[in-house]
Order: C-alpha cells, then structure tokens, then sequence
C-alpha cells in the first residue's frame, strides 16, 4: 500500500464528516473529499503523518469554498419550480430536532461552521484550527463559541414554537 493509500484509509471518514459539516449535502461532501484526496496526490509535497489530518482539512476547506464561489455565479430556479424545503420524513421529534442542528450549522457563517466542525468533530486544539483558518487561536475560540451559541438559539427557538403550537 502506497502513502496515498494509506491516508485515504486513514482520514476518508473524518474529511467525509467535516465535508459534510461544512456543505450539509452528502453528495458535495463526497466530491470534496475526492477532490482533496486528488490535489494531495497532484499537488502535495511529502506529508508528515502527524500534521496529515490537519492537511487534509484545510484541504477540504479549500475546495468547499472554491465550489462556494463557483455556486455563487449559479442561477436559482424560479419559486414555482422548486422542491419544497421540508423533507417529509422528518416527523419524529429526535429527527426534527436533528433537522433543525443541521438547518442551523448549515446557516452559520463559513468560519464559525469550520471551527465548529475542527473542534467538535475532530477535537482539534485552537492552535491547530486557528492555523487551519488562517486567524488566531483567541479568534477560533470565539468563533467556536458563537456558533455554539447560535445553534442553542436555534434549538431554543424551535422548542419554544413546538410548545406554543
């Protein structure tokens, strides 16, 4: 088995977590990790084992936002032709509450929805998100911290009209 091989065994899932986390669609989240695995394997010098997950996240990052500016030029579908934004299978209080986590860090802002995802999902330390978003390890702690917060105010709005109606 080759180093490539071996990373992709390796960081697949945990790229394949954040991907998703950062797009809130399976289906982009898989095109990134296949993106980031191939300009690691085009464009990558020699890759300490120990920092290789960090590589491969910021990565990842990259190309999530580089698919995020060529969306940007996209045009939307009129009103009257779009799906409803509602899946219908959420219905369970579990999974609407799910739901509405996902609908919320799908809302955050870019940098507070990265931070998150580094620090919960791959408990990274703040040295080594801050240096995967290019900021400061004060400025990941916050943005952790907001959108920690955000996603409370979420869930707390969403139960306070679940109660109400």
């Amino acid at each position: 088995m080759n180093q490539i091989e071996t990373l992709y065994r390796q960081y697949a899932p945990a790229v394949l977590r954040f991907a998703w986390g950062l797009s809130g669609d399976r289906e982009t989240a898989e095109d990134i990790v296949s993106e980031t695995f191939v300009r690691l394997l085009t464009r990558a010098p020699r890759i300490e084992t120990r920092t290789a997950l960090a590589y491969l996240l910021v990565i990842a990052r990259n190309c999530y936002l580089t698919g995020q500016r060529r969306r940007r030029r996209e045009v939307a579908l009129p009103e009257e032709i779009r799906a409803p934004d509602e899946d219908p299978g959420v219905s369970l209080d579990g999974r609407t509450r799910l739901g509405v986590i996902v609908r919320a860090l799908r809302d955050l802002p870019e940098g507070e929805r990265a931070a998150l995802l580094l620090r919960v999902d791959h408990d990274l330390p703040y040295e080594d998100i801050a240096r995967a978003l290019g900021t400061s390890p004060g400025a990941a702690k916050v943005r952790v911290h907001r959108a920690r917060a955000r996603l409370a105010q979420a869930l707390e709005r969403h139960e306070g009209k679940s109660h109400e109606g």
